[in-house]
């Protein structure tokens, strides 16, 4: 097992394949398992479960692998589970306790760092590949995030403003520039991904307040 870490160079695609379902048989379990009572784990603990999640949701791969294994030994499906993760702890509207309030809060900064990270990584990538297609998982990545926020801006939208702090406003509101940013990526589904992210964004776009001048305004 190699969970949150790049796979060995020498791994059959058998063994590759072993280990990958055991790493997310091991998220699973932080999931179900562990984080549901983070109630009663110390918080430094909840943070290095948070930041190897982070890391666990990118993609890696091997440089040695030839063409046509890569998408074979993407760890595409571990990759998934711990963003899955990440999103299913960034936002909860069972909050009972500052513990769980606390996890909730380590978890949307993670994510809306991870899906920024993702963002930002993608735009330079295809800015620099010229008319050369991305590779699939790369796309397939993206389309993950951008649903995955739009997932999320609806979840806070149906939350009461005050249980949500001015840092996480602040982090969702930097994505706006970035996701307008992809408006000029060549793939249809990124697009497509694309349009259902901002589409929200218009719940937080207000006319400014007018300004009191001698009693009028």
């Amino acid at each position: 097992m190699f969970l949150f870490s790049t796979p060995p160079d020498n791994l059959s695609i058998q063994e590759f394949q072993k280990n990958e379902s055991i790493d997310v048989e091991v998220v699973q379990l932080i999931s179900t398992e562990i984080l549901p009572y983070a109630n009663f784990i110390p918080k430094e603990f909840v943070g290095q479960i948070m930041t190897m999640l982070n890391k666990g949701s990118i993609h890696s791969q091997s440089s040695s692998f030839t063409e046509a294994e890569i998408d074979i030994r993407m760890r595409e499906e571990f990759s998934k589970v711990c963003f899955e993760t990440l999103l299913q702890f960034s936002f909860s509207n069972k909050v009972t306790t500052p513990q769980e309030g606390y996890i909730s809060r380590m978890a949307l900064s993670v994510l809306l760092k991870r899906s920024q990270d993702v963002l930002h990584r993608y735009i330079e990538d295809e800015r620099l590949s010229g008319k050369c297609p991305l590779p699939r998982q790369q796309v397939t990545e993206i389309i993950f995030v951008l649903k995955a926020v739009s997932t999320l801006i609806d979840s806070l939208k149906k939350t009461q403003p005050e249980n949500v702090d001015s840092s996480t406003w602040a982090q969702v509101i930097a994505l706006y520039p970035t996701l307008v940013e992809c408006i000029t990526c060549s793939s249809s589904e990124v697009c497509s991904a694309l349009k259902e992210a901002l589409v929200p964004f218009k719940d937080f776009m207000h006319p400014p307040a007018a300004e009191v001048q001698n009693g009028e305004s």
